[in-house]
């Protein structure tokens, strides 16, 4: 068996068996009326909040004409990596100190490529969370209250529950994303000149 499907498993059942004890809780304090409170369950595409809600697109969009000349020379510096080492595969007729000249000039070329390449990631991400962690915050507050408008006690992350494999089969009316993205989007509007 997987671990990660059997974690998963395991933390539905504490999920499970906290929700029933917190309204177990709830009712042994709460006048006996013989009801007991209904699950209501529903799911949503946290992945599609970056494409669709508002406010997040503006801000990746900032993001990604903030890397863009970065990403061009990682990728002239990788284009030029690929053609020294198609020289070096393809031209038999080089002399053994050029073959040794162009193989150090290649791994030289590979350590200038990777190590920019993790100064870049390290910086997208902080710059990420600088941009994007006020507008998950405001979406998280959102969604606690769009949960006690709508009586939903339980949201689950859809790509989650598709890649673990706990779910069999969710009925797409409990899919709240499309719904959940237009109500957030109505109640935060965003300007043209929203990219600061």
């Amino acid at each position: 068996m997987k671990i990660k499907p059997l974690l998963t498993i395991v933390f539905l059942l504490l999920a499970g068996s906290s929700a029933f004890a917190q309204a177990a809780g709830a009712q042994t304090g709460a006048p006996s009326s013989g009801a007991v409170p209904k699950a209501r369950i529903a799911i949503v595409d946290v992945l599609a909040f970056r494409e669709e809600v508002l406010e997040l697109k503006a801000r990746y969009e900032k993001l990604q004409a903030e890397f863009a000349p970065k990403y061009r020379e990682l990728e002239a510096l990788q284009n030029k990596i690929a053609a020294q080492e198609k020289v070096l595969q393809e031209n038999k007729n080089l002399t053994q100190p050029q073959t040794q000249k162009l193989v150090e000039e290649v791994e030289q070329l590979k350590r200038e490529h990777n190590r920019s390449l993790e100064d870049s990631q390290a910086l997208a991400t902080k710059r990420e969370k600088v941009e994007t962690e006020a507008i998950y915050d405001k979406l998280s507050n959102f969604l606690n209250q769009y949960c006690a408008k709508h009586s939903i006690t339980t949201v689950y992350d859809a790509r989650r529950l598709q890649e673990t494999g706990v779910a069999v089969y969710v009925n797409p009316a409990a899919n709240i994303t499309a719904d959940f993205i237009k109500e957030y989007n109505k109640a935060n509007p965003v300007q043209a000149t929203a990219s600061k």
